[in-house]
């Protein structure tokens, strides 16, 4: 499918981020590489499975100044999946990823977690993450490594994830200077309840059942989860709730839900053109719509256009995602 936006040249703007991602693509190769095959090693779930306070809030969030404005709760009345993205963090996607590890366990089970933070002779959490980071001198002598740089980020998204905003994560060992981050331990999705207060409830593995919002493994185990943005992951996990409760049919999310339930921003909800071009999604455009000069025009006056309707293709994580997305990113620049 041709978007409409594709139609039109990329802005000096546009085309500055592409290349930076473009950059950060190459950077991440050779660890993508290393992490997809250390996933094989691992016990895992056959999907990931997510409860729906994660990402959904039953009860509507009000909406800050003028509801006309279509501006975003405060960050503590939103869904924890929508809160957690900071810039250069991981926590979001260690999350995911310890979800989708603890889910190796049988449903009804707390699970624990055998997995060291960083051990050389055998896979560890770390080993699970891929960053675009490289070797940094310090010194004459004295660097950096790779390695180091992903255990500074882990620690840092799991104090993220431990903080009492949100409270998905209990560190057993958080007073001591030494092992502080080893044996954590998952906490309900719904995090910290709204209003504040204590999220009491461990973890425990959910049911192997379709009315929970799911996506393939190939979201681990191909690669994506270390190459997409955390705005694309949060529209794939809004696309997997709304599949969950209307089924596999194309699903559109009005505005009013997008912001007061889900906590989803403009540009997240924009993050569905790029994975469209990765093929992880469907996007069905309203027919009459077509632009000039880039304005949209085609639907009748007084009226506004149809709201896209999207389907999450989980075929395509059956793919390699750095080839895929790097063919997206080259086609586009082209």
């Amino acid at each position: 499918m041709i978007l409409f936006p594709d139609l039109q040249p990329l802005s000096a703007s546009e085309r500055k981020r592409y290349e930076a991602r473009r950059v950060k693509l190459d950077k991440s190769e050779v660890e993508v590489g290393k992490a997809c095959g250390k996933f094989a090693e691992v016990e895992t779930g056959k999907r990931l499975r997510v409860r729906s306070g994660f990402l959904f809030r039953e009860d509507p969030a009000e909406l800050p100044g003028d509801p006309s404005d279509r501006r975003l709760p405060p960050p503590q009345e939103r869904p924890p999946a929508t809160r957690l993205p900071s810039p250069r963090g991981i926590a979001l996607k260690a999350y995911l990823t310890a979800l989708f590890v603890a889910q190796a366990g049988s449903p009804g089970t707390y699970p624990g977690n055998a997995l060291l933070l960083s051990n050389v002779d055998s896979v560890s959490w770390v080993d699970l993450f891929a960053t675009p980071s490289e070797l940094t001198r310090t010194g004459d002598r004295n660097y950096i490594t790779v390695r180091d740089k992903k255990v500074r980020q882990l620690q840092s998204a799991l104090d993220r994830l431990s903080a009492d905003s949100f409270q998905l994560v209990h560190l057993p060992n958080g007073k001591k200077v030494r092992g502080r981050y080893e044996v954590f331990q998952l906490l309900h999705e719904n995090g910290v309840p709204y209003g504040g207060g204590d999220n009491p409830d461990r973890y425990m593995v959910p049911p192997e059942q379709d009315d929970l919002p799911w996506l393939p493994a190939g979201l681990f185990r191909n690669g994506w989860i270390h190459l997409l943005e955390d705005t694309e992951i949060n529209f794939l996990l809004v696309l997997a709730w709304m599949h969950a409760k209307f089924g596999d049919q194309p699903v559109f999310i009005p505005s009013d839900i997008r912001l007061r339930q889900f906590g989803l921003g403009r540009d997240a909800y924009e993050a569905h053109r790029m994975l469209d071009r990765f093929g992880l999604v469907d996007v069905e455009e309203d027919p009459d719509r077509h632009f000039d000069n880039s304005r949209v025009t085609g639907f009748k006056e007084g009226t506004m256009p149809k709201l896209h309707r999207f389907e999450l293709r989980r075929e395509g994580f059956n793919e390699q995602a750095l080839p895929k997305i790097r063919s997206a990113i080259e086609r586009r620049l082209g």
